[in-house]
């Protein structure tokens, strides 16, 4: 796996996106600290950030995978990174200008409909960037650089923010999105990663293009999850990931940040804790490569939540929930790095952003659906109640996967 920084297209890229990922962690940090001090005791309240970072990639994703696919992707990624490097500078003045949280959410929402961009544009780059048979390497190499940003920014992030405060640490942030601009352009010469054919500018006539794109895109996808039991097979993984990280970014940080008197360091270190499984999960799917069948990992990771989930509702306090995120995080770099191999491997060229733009709104709905359903249900059960019963929902996905696996046909089922 490691081999694979001596190319520099992949190295700069792998490096551009953990220094984002750095960034993305220290933004959260921030806004998690800001929601607990204006809305203690409310679970729905992380439900509500939720929805907010979540909303605006559902509403663009029908419309970013084409102008992805048409445009200069390096481009698209450093400007993206510049963005969000100004409107995080910006935010902290604007907040003590106005006296109000406001401005926050207005971040949240361009921040987020910006990642949207960057991260389908470096899905759709890197085979681009290795042979084909490095796929699945090239891809372990990004989550496992990402997660040790995820740790640092965690952990880091959350001592970061009781030390200097709130203002600054988004002063810091900002500066992570600017460095990770400039790591894109070491990629390579702009004319190396010009899309095939150049887009006729016209924006209504784009939006309304692809729009009717992407609608034909669910269309299709419909019938594949009729006819194609593979295809049900990998979208019942793709749910399964929002389904958990909605619950953690709901009903788990509240107990660590409040219920167990953890403040936002504790969020910090359950957050590293996850980067560390994401990080083993990366360097095991780097190493095994091809040589295991990865639907066989999707079924047993999925079953390994489940288990943990029903166990945690009755024995959970902080160190079975850090173990617990240990092993969560092994299984997120699993499911993930399995999904993406499949669909770089399967698609072509020229749609790859279309396709990834899609599945950046089939997750982003199941999140934001599942953090609603979380935050309405809180009003009734307490979180070790919706704990059990995200547990009996993952008996029943581990159940549907069984069946849906022995349902391939052979053939198909052992290149999986």
């Amino acid at each position: 796996m490691f081999n694979l920084l001596k190319k520099r297209g992949i190295t700069f890229l792998s490096f551009s996106s953990s220094i984002s990922q750095l960034g993305d962690r220290l933004t959260h940090m921030v806004i998690i600290t800001l929601i607990g001090v204006m809305s203690p005791g409310r679970i729905s309240a992380f439900s509500e950030f939720s929805v907010a970072f979540t909303l605006p990639i559902i509403i663009l994703a029908p419309f970013a995978g084409v102008f992805i696919d048409h445009y200069n992707k390096q481009t698209i990624m450093l400007r993206c990174h510049l963005v969000q490097a100004l409107l995080i500078f910006l935010t902290p003045t604007l907040v003590i200008i106005t006296h109000s949280i406001l401005p926050i959410w207005i971040l949240v929402v361009l921040f987020f409909s910006l990642d949207l961009f960057n991260n389908t544009s470096r899905n759709a780059l890197v085979p681009d960037l290795v042979e084909y048979d490095e796929l699945v390497q090239a891809n372990s190499l990004i989550i496992t650089l990402a997660r040790v940003a995820t740790f640092i920014g965690m952990v880091g992030g959350g001592y970061l923010v009781h030390l200097v405060g709130w203002q600054i640490g988004f002063y810091i942030d900002a500066s992570t999105h600017f460095i990770a601009g400039i790591l894109v352009l070491g990629m390579g010469a702009r004319i190396l990663f010009e899309p095939a054919k150049k887009l006729e500018f016209s924006l209504f006539r784009e939006l309304k293009k692809s729009l009717n794109l992407f609608l034909l895109d669910l269309k299709e996808l419909g019938i594949l999850l009729v006819k194609d039991r593979t295809v049900v097979f990998v979208m019942l993984s793709v749910f399964v990931l929002p389904f958990v990280a909605a619950v953690s970014y709901t009903v788990l940080i509240y107990l660590v940040q409040q219920e167990f008197g953890m403040g936002t360091m504790g969020v910090g270190w359950l957050g590293g804790i996850i980067g560390v499984g994401m990080l083993i999960g990366g360097l095991l799917m780097g190493f095994l490569g091809k040589s295991v069948n990865r639907g066989k990992l999707i079924i047993w990771s999925i079953a390994v939540l489940a288990v943990f989930f029903l166990i945690g509702s009755v024995f959970l306090n902080v160190i079975f929930l850090y173990i617990v995120s240990v092993i969560a995080g092994i299984v997120f770099s699993i499911i993930g790095i399995s999904q993406d191999t499949i669909l770089q491997e399967d698609v072509l060229r020229e749609i790859r952003g279309r396709i990834f733009a899609t599945k950046e709104f089939v997750i982003n709905v199941a999140f934001m659906l599942c953090a609603i359903l979380v935050g309405v249900i809180s009003h009734i059960l307490n979180p070790y109640a919706i704990i059990f019963g995200i547990g009996l929902i993952l008996c029943l996905v581990t159940t549907l996967a069984i069946i849906i696996y022995r349902s391939i046909p052979h053939d198909i089922r052992t290149k999986l």
